[in-house]
This record gives structure tokens, sequence and C-alpha cells, in this order.
């Protein structure tokens, strides 16, 4: 969401990816696939609220169906990572720490305080007998805020480690750089389920290191994308099996988060699979599409407002409406948080 789509990299006729220092134009591919995570993003945010704020009226179905779809859409974040991966693990890229930290790591921080701050505003019981600068300070620290803002505190984490991941990419070669990925999604994703067959594991095994490997399977599948009818099978198959794993499970004591997670092995090759097939959209992004790809960033950071006013504050339950209750709730909030980012983009760039 963070990462301008402004290509630096093309593929040549071998399929490897050369430089083009300087050059302002933008992948098309990658700004399809932005719109389209975004999108989801805010779909997948509609649901699992509704569900968190209206739990106490809705039906056993109702909630199950609520998780079933989070569990569907898991692929957008993944996404968004792999397209981060695509473009600043790209070899001939460089990162010097002044635009490391004045740039990516300082705009995540500047968007932690900022919607920190929006939300603890929001949020505040004065009845409550606790500050509100308290409660900010307590959001900062343990994200204590609003939930989805835990995607600022792992971009941190990404940037901070990009210099070592890039000291991989530029040392390995692909087909290193290949294994390396498998061998920590076996660590990260594979091994995990261990638990599921009764078998506690003796060491602890990091789920966190998905993320890192989300960047190194963006940049490989932008060099060497996968088969499109492998491609295609693997999307369908982990996009029926992820909510059908939810609705089996929900009756059952067993807990199915292991299964839908990000380093879920199902939603890893639907995340691939997603990102792999969107590489091969040959028609050009227009303006409203790349448009929307340097807004990401906002709508994803101003829609949780929307429905956190709406849902909570309003009491407005999508359930109530089906399907098109939820689907026209993400329209409009991804709508008008695209609005308000663009005015604001707009606004900044006639001041400087």
């Amino acid at each position: 969401m963070q990462i301008s789509t402004t290509d630096t990299v093309y593929k040549s006729e071998k399929g490897q990816t050369e430089g083009l220092r300087g050059s302002k134009k933008r992948v098309s591919q990658f700004s399809y696939i932005k719109t389209a995570a975004c999108f989801a993003i805010v779909v997948l945010h509609c649901y699992n609220n509704a569900r968190v704020y209206h739990s106490e009226v809705l039906t056993e179905g109702q909630i199950t169906t609520a998780y079933a779809v989070c569990a569907s859409l898991m692929w957008a974040v993944p996404c968004f990572l792999m397209v981060t991966g695509a473009l600043l693990l790209d070899r001939e890229r460089v990162i010097p720490p002044s635009k490391l930290f004045g740039k990516y790591i300082m705009r995540m921080v500047v968007a932690l305080v900022v919607f920190t701050a929006i939300f603890t505003v929001i949020k505040h019981d004065p009845s409550s007998g606790t500050s509100i600068i308290s409660e900010f300070a307590e959001g900062i620290m343990f994200n204590h805020c609003m939930a989805y803002l835990w995607y600022l505190y792992m971009m941190i984490a990404i940037y901070l480690l990009m210099p070592l991941f890039k000291a991989i990419v530029n040392r390995a070669t692909d087909r290193q750089l290949a294994i390396l990925t498998a061998v920590l999604l076996i660590i990260c994703s594979v091994l995990p389920l261990a638990s599921y067959l009764g078998v506690d594991a003796a060491l602890y095994i990091p789920t966190w290191i998905v993320y890192g490997a989300y960047l190194f399977i963006g940049f490989l599948l932008y060099r060497h994308n996968m088969d499109e009818r492998l491609a295609a099978v693997l999307l369908v198959l982990c996009t029926i099996a992820l909510p059908l794993i939810t609705v089996k499970l929900a009756p059952t004591e067993i807990d199915s988060a292991g299964l839908t997670s990000y380093n879920s092995p199902l939603v890893v090759m639907q995340s691939a699979a997603v990102f792999s097939l969107m590489l091969r959209i040959k028609r050009e992004a227009g303006r409203l599409i790349e448009s929307i790809d340097r807004c990401s960033f906002g709508i994803y950071l101003i829609h949780m407002i929307f429905i956190r006013l709406t849902m909570k504050e309003l009491g407005f339950n999508p359930f109530d409406y089906g399907p098109a209750g939820f689907i026209g709730a993400a329209v409009v909030f991804f709508s008008a948080s695209f609005a308000i980012t663009y005015i604001f983009k707009r606004i900044k760039r006639s001041i400087v």
C-alpha cells in the first residue's frame, strides 16, 4: 500500500529483470494488484467488524459466514507485500539509509501516530477515568487502539530488515533464493500444522517469518512467473478450501485460525496464485486504476474510520441487508476513502 509502482525495472526477453534508473513508467500489473487487494481488504474489514460490533444479535450462521468470507480474502495483504518485494528487492535498486528512514519508515511512523490519535479520540470515554493521553500512549506502545494498524508495525519491521533482505537477494542466485524461500515456508507455514495432529513442537516456530517470505515470493514471481494453469488451479482449490475449512470447523472446538492465517500454506498458495495471474494482465492501467494505486495506502488507513463510525457508533449492520449490504458498504467506504486521499494529495502537491 505504501510503495509506489513507478517502474524502476523491466523484463528482458529472457525474463530477467533489468534496471531502468529514473524511469517514471508505472507497472500496470502492480496497479491492478494493489487496486484489487485494497478493495478486498475493505470487504474483509466490513465482514470482520460487522461480526465484532454486532456479535450479540448475529446468528451462528452469520458469524460463520463472516469468518468464511474473511478466510477467502486473506490474499490481499500478502499481495501488497509481494508488490513491495518485486519493487524494492530489485537488484538494480539502491535504497540509501536516508530514503529508507526518511521516507519509508517515517511514513509508517507518521501514519501510526496520526491514526492512533484519531481513533483514540473516537473511542475515548470521558467517564472512564483514564486520560486521553495515556490511552494514546498505550495505543502506540501496544496497538490497543485499532487492531488493523498492526500492518504499520509490521511494515516498520519489514523496512528495518530491508538491508538484510536486499543483501540476501544481491548475493544469492534466483535458484538459491527459491530454495531459501521454500525452507522459510516449511519452517513458518508447514511445521506449525503439526499442532493439528496433536504434536507439540519442541522448538517455537516464529510464524511471522512468512512476511519476509512474501517479499521473496513477489521478487521471484515477477522474474519467473508460475505456469498459468497451475496458478488457476491453486487459486480455485485454495479459495474453495479456506472458507470450507472455516465452516466445517466452526461447530467443533478446533481453532481454524492456523489453517486460514497469513502463514497458512493455503493462504500462501492462494496469494501467490492471485499475484501470478494478475501479473499476466496485458491491458495498460487507466488513470483511475493508477490513481487508486497511488491512494491505496490512504484508502487502507481511512476506510476503517467509516467502518467504526457507521457500524459501532451509528449501529449500521450490513447483515440486515445480506451480501448486497456488504458490497454496497465496501463500495461507499472505498470510494469515500479514495476521494479524501486524492483530495489531500492534490492539496499537498499544490502547496509543495
